[in-house]
């Protein structure tokens, strides 16, 4: 009965180690996967329109259903301008974790406008919140929004919904004009 017991109990957590492992690690290496690359190797802060294999690869999503861009960010060094252009449709705008966390959503809803300037920029750590005063610095009316994310680095992507499929062509030309560059801190 003991040996019985002590195999069960050796099954548990041996479960229960492999369980954690999984749930720990897998997303960060799924996500990875899906961004394409890692932003500290290069082709970081730029903005991307997605061809349709990519696209599929990246949502799921067929070039006739969506047009996508993407941009993998490092704000280790800086602060990341998004200059965002979108058609007069539904669109999203989404900042997501190397880890795979979903740090920052707007659609055309929320923004009221199509065109508009987004500051990513890393949050200060606790620590720098009670050694500094992190007082807020003056912008200019009509700056467009800042985002604080905790991580440093991730990627935004960007997506229109297509009511028709020939609507991909000029939704392309205006999301194309959208860019992603890294201000030096």
């Amino acid at each position: 009965m003991r040996t019985l017991l002590f195999w069960a109990a050796v099954a548990l957590v041996l479960g229960a180690v492999a369980h954690l492992s999984y749930v720990l690690i897998a997303p960060t290496y799924a996500m990875q996967r899906l961004m394409g690359g890692n932003p500290e190797d290069g082709g970081a802060n730029r903005f991307v329109l997605l061809d349709g294999p990519e696209q599929m690869r990246l949502l799921g999503e067929t070039e006739g259903e969506a047009v996508t861009g993407k941009c993998l960010f490092d704000i280790s060094k800086g602060e990341l301008s998004v200059m965002a252009e979108m058609p007069d449709t539904f669109w999203s705008l989404t900042l997501y974790s190397d880890k795979g966390a979903d740090l920052y959503t707007i659609n055309d809803r929320q923004a009221g406008i199509d065109k508009f300037k987004l500051t990513v920029k890393r949050a200060p750590s606790i620590m720098e919140i009670l050694s500094s005063d992190q007082s807020e610095k003056a912008r200019a009316l009509g700056d467009g929004w800042s985002v604080e994310i905790p991580e440093a680095y991730g990627i935004a992507v960007f997506w229109i919904a297509l009511d028709y499929p020939e609507q991909r062509k000029l939704f392309a030309d205006i999301l194309s004009r959208s860019s992603c560059t890294l201000n030096p801190a």
